[in-house]
């Protein structure tokens, strides 16, 4: 395995294991890797989420964007899938565990951005995660997130930077 991928890997595990807070208290372990095909919750995360969890109830102001990702074999709408119920996954024990429902916001991002470039089953599991990115709430209240399906929206999953002309940017009579 390449040495920075390695180096990553470690890093995400240590911040895992250590239960290491920013100085506001909430946890720098934003990450929740996944087993191939599935969007079960895997029981070690479940002391993070609800320090995550009581961190957001602490803090009724404050919002998390939950966003699903995923790798494997399988088509682009599979990956999405599996990405969004890995998402939902994530939201649901963060509810549970005692965050508002306003507070946790979830997208899909599905194969399109991977933590880790390299391909091969020893890095496949880190590429199928779930990461938690906490959002200013007044940003979020003058810049909304992008509308399901729209250009805006495409844009951020795939990364094209506004360079790229995707099927909504086209006229009705053009587009595909």
């Amino acid at each position: 395995m390449h040495a920075q991928t390695q180096t990553l890997l470690d890093r995400e595990q240590q911040l895992l294991t250590s239960r290491e807070c920013d100085d506001d208290g909430r946890p720098l372990a934003r990450q929740i890797f996944f087993e191939a095909d599935n969007w079960l919750v895997p029981e070690i995360y479940g002391e993070l989420l609800a320090t995550h969890a009581a961190w957001l109830a602490d803090r009724p102001e404050q919002v998390v964007l939950v966003s699903g990702h995923s790798y494997g074999t399988g088509s682009h709408r599979f990956f999405w899938l599996m990405g969004d119920r890995r998402a939902i996954a994530v939201r649901s024990a963060l509810l549970k565990a005692g965050a508002g429902p306003k507070q946790v916001l979830i997208q899909s991002r599905g194969a399109a951005r991977p933590l880790i470039e390299m391909a091969g089953e020893e890095v496949a599991q880190y590429r199928r995660r779930v990461t938690l990115d906490y959002l200013d709430a007044q940003a979020l209240n003058t810049a909304p997130l992008p509308q399901d399906g729209s250009a805006d929206w495409w844009r951020s999953v795939f990364g094209t930077g506004g360079k790229a002309p995707l099927p909504a940017d086209l006229p009705a009579s053009q587009g595909g």
